[in-house]
């Protein structure tokens, strides 16, 4: 059997194929940043906890209760990025949902699993559904 050997031509498809890969992850990943206002979702135990809405330039910070209401996570929010506050170590040994850091687009989340606390960004505003069919947890 004979080898196989590349053309001219078949380069030109991989260049093309792979500038249009390129293209579309570009363009996927402005979409979500072309917003003037975005909207978090805060959820404890699978049940929403807190829905906002911020403006790039806000400033503030956002105290909320999880485990029964016996202890309280800070969200601080600033230039458009949200970040959660450290927990004490005996709530949070690990402390991955501080250390995830700043997050601003809607395909990040912060997460805190021994706490069972979940922050994801929203590309519709609180309450309206858009062309989600169903939900499931």
């Amino acid at each position: 059997m004979g080898k196989l050997r590349l053309t001219a031509a078949d380069y030109i498809i991989m260049a093309v194929l792979l500038l249009a890969g390129v293209a579309g992850i570009w363009l996927n990943l402005q979409q979500g940043s072309l917003s003037s206002q975005k909207y978090l979702t805060i959820y404890v135990d699978n049940e929403t906890v807190a829905e906002l809405s911020f403006a790039p330039e806000d400033c503030f910070n956002y105290t909320f209760s999880f485990a029964q209401g016996r202890h309280r996570a800070v969200l601080e929010i600033k230039d458009g990025r949200v970040r959660m506050l450290p927990l004490p170590e005996e709530l949070c040994p690990r402390g991955i949902c501080a250390h995830t850091g700043w997050i601003a687009q809607s395909y990040e989340s912060i997460v805190c699993l021994p706490n069972r606390i979940m922050i994801v960004f929203s590309k519709m505003p609180p309450g309206e559904e858009g062309d989600i069919d169903s939900l499931s947890f």
